[in-house]
């Protein structure tokens, strides 16, 4: 009997603050309301955003600038810039490998093999 309340000792000390967490959290939950009346009505400066964003929406572009003879009269000196290699073809190959697979073996080995030491 006395072994079997010292195994199960471990599952009711869990059990015990599950249950205790279970009613520490429902207890002190649900005291705060989640949105309160001053956030609903929103602050000075959200006020502000949303009045310079309605603002922004009455900006009419005028497309005439870009029919003006001086507009016209600009040209572009940007610099093209030639196509390029983008990385080697495999970029998990070892550095200074040709990047393609290694060659298969042919499987033929000879019985002895001779190294310099």
């Amino acid at each position: 009997m006395m072994a079997l309340l010292k195994k199960n000792m471990v599952v009711i000390g869990i059990v015990v603050v599950a249950l205790g967490a279970l009613f520490y959290f429902y207890s002190s939950g649900g005291s705060a309301p989640l949105l309160s009346s001053d956030e609903a009505n929103g602050s000075p400066v959200s006020q502000e955003i949303l009045a310079t964003l309605g603002n922004l929406r009455t900006i009419k572009l005028d497309n005439s600038v870009f029919s003006d003879p001086l507009f016209v009269s600009l040209s572009d000196f940007g610099v093209t810039i030639p196509p390029a290699a983008a990385g080697r073809r495999n970029p998990f190959a070892p550095v200074g490998s040709s990047g393609s697979t290694p060659p298969a073996s042919t499987g033929t080995t000879t019985g002895s093999s001779t190294s310099a030491r």
